[in-house]
């Protein structure tokens, strides 16, 4: 078996909450609003990537981990981000049916990223 997870590090922050406000000028409104649409789009996203890996389709995969990358990014949300980013890589190197093993660390972060960004919407 491959293993897939050599040099992956999460211990990047869930939330960068200070570098997205300064991404976006200090706008709090903007700020949850962008937030709301991150929460819409993003579990449609991990579905198309969950689907591809265990469906073997390279494409599939690397157009969601990218998508996904750029989202992440978009809202400073380093540890998906980072995730995406090294699934992309590993992708290249081993096709998309070695990969099942991160889908649990997809939920994982991701319900960690949800429940941190929902505090801020309520604030």
């Amino acid at each position: 078996m491959v293993n897939t997870k050599e040099r992956l590090d999460l211990s990047s922050p869930v939330f960068d909450y200070d570098d997205f406000l300064d991404r976006i000028d200090g706008d709090v409104d903007l700020l949850k609003e962008v937030i709301e649409i991150f929460l819409e789009d993003t579990p449609g996203l991990l579905a198309n990537l969950y689907s591809g890996i265990k469906r073997d389709d390279t494409k599939a995969v690397e157009r969601a981990a990218h998508t996904l990358k750029g989202a992440t990014a978009n809202i400073s949300a380093k540890r998906l981000q980072q995730l995406s980013h090294h699934v992309q890589r590993m992708l290249k190197k081993n096709g998309a049916a070695q990969l099942e093993s991160f889908i649990g660390d997809f939920e994982e972060n991701f319900e960690k990223l949800d429940r941190v960004l929902r505090g801020y919407l309520v604030k």
